[in-house]
């Protein structure tokens, strides 16, 4: 979404396109030239409902593996943070209904969540807006 109105809103809207890779996924990004540094992975839950549009909660925390597949030995990114992300497919035809969804389970979930990037606290907020105002400030005085 570009223009005015992308700016003004409080929910990030981004493209995600999906595909499947074979078991030779790993050659051929070394082929481009990509070197492998750490895995990630991802431990948590994911929900997944109905409310004016299909909603997917997911609650995870990323672990950091520095050896290719010893999940026994995955090191927590963020110790004691949980992302909590809400998605939703949208299309040109029900992106207003998607956008009212999503907004409207955010707002109910803001004064259950701590929100907080790393460093950076928010506390409790009343509502998403709010979070998403003080998050927004904070980080804005960080970087001046």
């Amino acid at each position: 979404m570009r223009g005015a109105g992308a700016e003004q809103m409080s929910v990030l809207v981004r493209t995600i396109v999906e595909s499947k890779v074979g078991h030779n996924v790993l050659r051929f990004f070394y082929s481009l030239g990509y070197k492998l540094d750490h895995e990630l992975l991802k431990e948590g839950f994911a929900f997944r409902f109905q409310r004016g549009a299909q909603i997917t909660v997911t609650v995870t925390s990323a672990n950091r593996m520095p050896k290719l597949h010893a999940t026994d030995e995955a090191v927590p990114v963020t110790p004691g943070i949980q992302l909590v992300e809400i998605t939703a497919p949208a299309a040109a035809e029900n992106y207003n209904e998607v956008v009212s969804a999503v907004s409207s389970f955010s707002e109910y979930l803001a004064p259950l969540l701590h929100l907080s990037k790393p460093g950076i606290s928010a506390g409790t907020a009343p509502t998403a807006a709010a979070a998403a105002s003080s998050l927004m400030s904070n980080s804005r005085a960080k970087t001046l």
